[in-house]
């Protein structure tokens, strides 16, 4: 009798990855307070800038979180729940909801219209010669394929752009 070794499964040749991570992903379920020590507190105090990331959720910390949340007219606890999670990573990667759609030439919509804008192509929002030139263009100012199709990775380059 022989002993068969299982060979792991492989991801089949052709099959796109779209990678909708980002450094908000490990940390959208947990709730933050005052107190919390750690890497999701230095990820909530980067978001919030002007303090120091430390990642002690102090008085300081609380007061920032307050502030937003009373600019987006949430209430006011000073504690970072999964929808300010949801707040920040929007706020800092505009596209991420984007990943996984593919803009070329011809397509016609909002998502078209924003890199319009982004990129300083008037926006109509279809995607023209005039916008697929633009991207191009941005494509290979970051070293990526200049395809001036908009997919998973320009769209990780639109959220840095726009940052």
């Amino acid at each position: 009798m022989t002993a068969c070794a299982s060979i792991p499964p492989r991801a089949s040749a052709g099959v796109a990855r779209v990678d909708v991570a980002t450094s908000y992903t490990p940390y959208k379920s947990l709730t933050v307070a005052p107190g919390a020590r750690g890497a999701a507190v230095r990820v909530v105090q980067r978001a919030l800038g002007g303090l120091a990331v430390d990642g002690v959720f102090g008085a300081i910390t609380r007061d920032k979180v307050i502030l937003l949340q009373r600019s987006l007219a949430l209430p006011q606890t000073g504690i970072v729940t999964p929808e300010l999670w949801d707040v920040l990573e929007a706020r800092d990667f505009p596209f991420v909801a984007d990943r996984s759609t593919v803009l070329r030439a011809g397509d016609t919509g909002p998502q078209v219209m924003a890199v319009q804008r982004l990129l300083g192509v008037p926006p109509t929002g279809v995607f023209d010669l005039a916008t697929r030139e633009a991207v191009k263009a941005a494509q290979a100012r970051a070293g990526l394929a200049s395809t001036g199709v908009v997919a998973s990775r320009t769209w990780s380059l639109f959220d840095r752009l726009s940052a």
